[in-house]
């Protein structure tokens, strides 16, 4: 029947993102134990979700890209900001926009943290052959071109 093979196919899609979120938490804490300083993983989360460190978000875009709620994010940055890691402005076309941009510190931690990230993600992908890589590229490959023929 049609619902089985679509329950079937639920079940994978949630083993598979469950799998992709335990990797993700796995290299972060992998990471967190060699940076030259300390954060918690939702810090870490925080600082990763700005997609250029010369840019200024609003917490919308930051929780969106982090995959939290505005509250958790409010929460973050609140500890962000007495670190001095990043501080919030004011959108000067709409002060009832707050933005938040990395200070000089964060952008620091969050290229190293990066860079960290980036050697950690080479270590563990040398364990596979060249073909298995490549296989494994594609196949990551063929699921984002589905999921964006779906929309999502």
């Amino acid at each position: 029947m049609k619902t089985e093979k679509t329950d079937e196919l639920g079940e994978h899609i949630l083993k598979v993102k469950d799998f992709f979120i335990e990797f993700t938490k796995k290299v972060i804490s992998l990471d967190g134990a060699k940076l030259s300083f300390e954060l918690n993983l939702s810090e870490l989360k925080a600082l990763t979700a700005f997609t250029d460190d010369k840019k200024k978000c609003t917490m919308s875009e930051l929780a969106r890209n982090a995959g939290v709620t505005m509250p958790s994010m409010t929460e973050v940055i609140d500890s962000l900001v007495k670190e001095n890691i990043v501080e919030r402005q004011r959108d000067e076309n709409d002060r009832r926009v707050v933005l938040v941009e990395l200070t000089e510190k964060g952008k620091r931690m969050r290229k190293e943290f990066m860079d960290r990230r980036r050697l950690e993600l080479i270590n563990i992908f040398n364990r596979l052959d060249r073909n298995e890589r490549k296989e494994f590229v594609e196949s990551l490959e063929k699921v984002r071109s589905i999921l964006q023929k779906l929309n999502i």
